[in-house]
């Protein structure tokens, strides 16, 4: 899918070119720091008329965080301004990181070593993600390089990679592109994107940023708690329906899927883990006329 990620800097859109152009979703920048003064001027603006316009949405916050706590804070201002759109973004919302943040932090007397910085991440990522939201961690290959966040943080959270050349050089589910991109309805260069996530089937289907959690009538299922499995080792699942049932792993890499053969309405399948540590997945069913529902959760020991 293709995409566009904006804030105030962008001044006034016309959506209705933007979506005419192409352009399939929109990250829109929520705010920065700690304080709800801080939120986005443009930000109602934009994400309204994005979703006016049948757009795909999602959000960042630009941190300039200096401890664990003070990221902490910037989720919880970051969850206010997003408050009353639950139900209606499907994509991530975005911890953005960036050496500006760090340029800040210096002139407040911190230098923050790496474990700092991967600690402010988490702290903001769980905060958004113990409230429902589909969080995501915003970074690019020189922090991956050099070990700015851990690789436990790297497998936790989908990453939007910011890498302007070539193939991704980092596994990523949505990559920006460029900064100097040209869209109709927008004045100026505007950063560009591309979605390799079906998030707007994950997302609501998972009950994630708001969404009611959806229920098959079709589908009747014998796990619906979280589970959790040691690398090479795997879990059996049941299904029942009188249609043939597709079980899925969200995200590609953590969980393989092997079916067993269908007896009358039973189906069984084995959930291998074949991820690393601390990797997680959602376990979608689906069958004929039903989109796909998630049931649990899949994660690695």
């Amino acid at each position: 899918m293709r995409g566009i990620d904006v804030s105030k800097h962008n001044g006034t859109i016309d959506w209705g070119r933007v979506a005419a152009s192409g352009i399939e979703f929109v990250m829109v920048r929520a705010g920065y720091g700690n304080r709800i003064s801080q939120k986005d001027p443009k930000f109602e603006e934009n994400v309204r008329g994005a979703l006016s316009h049948s757009l795909h949405v999602g959000a960042y916050w630009f941190s300039y965080a200096v401890s664990a706590a003070d990221a902490q804070t910037e989720a919880e201002v970051c969850k206010k301004v997003l408050a009353s759109y639950k139900g209606k973004l499907d994509f991530p919302i975005a911890f953005d990181y960036e050496y500006d943040s760090i340029r800040y932090a210096n002139e407040q007397g911190v230098d923050p070593d790496n474990a700092q910085i991967d600690g402010m991440g988490r702290a903001f990522l769980e905060r958004m993600k113990a409230d429902g939201w589909y969080a995501a961690l915003y970074t690019n290959n020189d922090f991956i390089r050099s070990g700015r966040f851990s690789a436990a943080t790297l497998k936790a959270y989908d990453v939007w990679l910011a890498d302007y050349s070539g193939e991704p050089d980092y596994p990523c589910a949505i990559r920006q592109t460029g900064s100097t991109g040209t869209v109709p309805g927008i004045g100026g260069k505007v950063d560009t994107d591309e979605s390799f996530q079906n998030y707007p089937a994950i997302i609501p289907a998972g009950g994630y940023n708001g969404y009611p959690v959806q229920v098959s009538t079709i589908v009747e299922i014998d796990t619906t708690m979280d589970i959790s499995y040691a690398h090479g080792t795997y879990y059996v699942v049941k299904t029942a329906s009188p249609q043939p049932v597709t079980l899925t792993a969200g995200t590609g890499g953590v969980a393989a899927i092997v079916p067993f053969p269908r007896t009358g309405n039973i189906q069984l399948f084995a959930v291998v883990a074949v991820g690393q540590s601390g990797q997680e997945t959602g376990i979608y069913t689906s069958v004929s006329g039903e989109k796909p529902l998630r049931r649990f959760k899949f994660k690695i020991q």
